[in-house]
């Protein structure tokens, strides 16, 4: 195996079957790759997951926000693909019991969990969800800091050392290289991490709040070039480490290992 391929990076796999074709002819052409596709928990076929063969990664609040009933719901829906799943992923964002609700009946039901840390694009939109309090502007998005990031840490933390299978993503801020969560929790390995995003998935027919690959392809048509690269294995920064924030936070362990080696000296 050389790579992994996160299907539907910059959009979401629908699970039609033109989707489930146009993989399967991708996986016959590149049979040393592995595959696994990105959806979320409001895509309508999604239980079709379960007649194929390739892992999934689902969202399980796309929306941020859920209700007691929307829980039940989402674990329902998992259930029916359960044996796919490589993780669940849940948006967190601090000072909200219902997430974590989601997240301790998701560990009660045995499914892996990578939490993402919401970013904001603007105040305006972190307003609505959350208290801006917790919030530090970097690198042109509000990103989780202070007291509330340690709380998530301290959470997680406690979790894993109980052997609980829950992750954050990108814990240290240094990109795909370093997390290589995907690859691990997908095949086992830590092989590097490429994105597909197929044609017959299109522009994502979702508007989760501050969506990162919406952002990228306003800002990419602003610019005049095409929204979404369809059809290609390729990596996007994050994934080689050539965004500001991780460029700034490598930055910075580079300088905590030199501190601490003349330090030693």
């Amino acid at each position: 195996m050389n790579k992994v391929i996160r299907v539907a990076t910059n959009n979401n796999f629908n699970c039609t079957p033109a989707e489930w074709k146009q993989l399967d002819a991708f996986s016959s052409k590149y049979p040393n790759e592995a595959f696994f596709v990105n959806s979320n928990i409001n895509t309508p076929k999604l239980n079709t997951i379960k007649n194929n063969k390739y892992k999934a990664v689902v969202t399980a609040n796309p929306d941020l926000l859920v209700s007691k009933s929307g829980i039940k719901k989402i674990i329902s829906r998992l259930n029916t693909i359960k044996s796919h799943i490589a993780f669940v992923r849940v948006k967190y964002i601090p000072d909200n019991d219902m997430i974590k609700y989601l997240m301790v009946i998701l560990v009660a039901q045995n499914f892996p969990i990578v939490i993402t840390m919401q970013r904001f694009n603007s105040k305006k939109t972190l307003l609505k969800y959350t208290d801006p309090k917790h919030y530090t502007h970097s690198c042109s998005r509000f990103r989780l800091s202070g007291e509330a990031l340690a709380e998530l840490n301290f959470i997680v933390n406690a979790w894993q050392r109980s052997e609980l299978p829950v992750w954050i993503c990108d814990q240290a801020g240094l990109g795909c290289q370093a997390c290589k969560l995907c690859s691990k929790l997908t095949t086992g390995q830590t092989n590097k991490i490429y994105s597909l995003n197929l044609s017959s998935s299109g522009i994502c027919p979702y508007n989760c709040p501050d969506c990162y690959a919406k952002t990228m392809q306003n800002f990419c048509t602003k610019l005049g070039y095409k929204p979404i690269i369809y059809d290609k294995i390729r990596q996007n920064e994050k994934q080689t480490g050539r965004t500001a924030h991780i460029k700034e936070n490598t930055a910075k362990q580079a300088k905590k290992v030199l501190s601490k080696r003349s330090n030693t000296l």
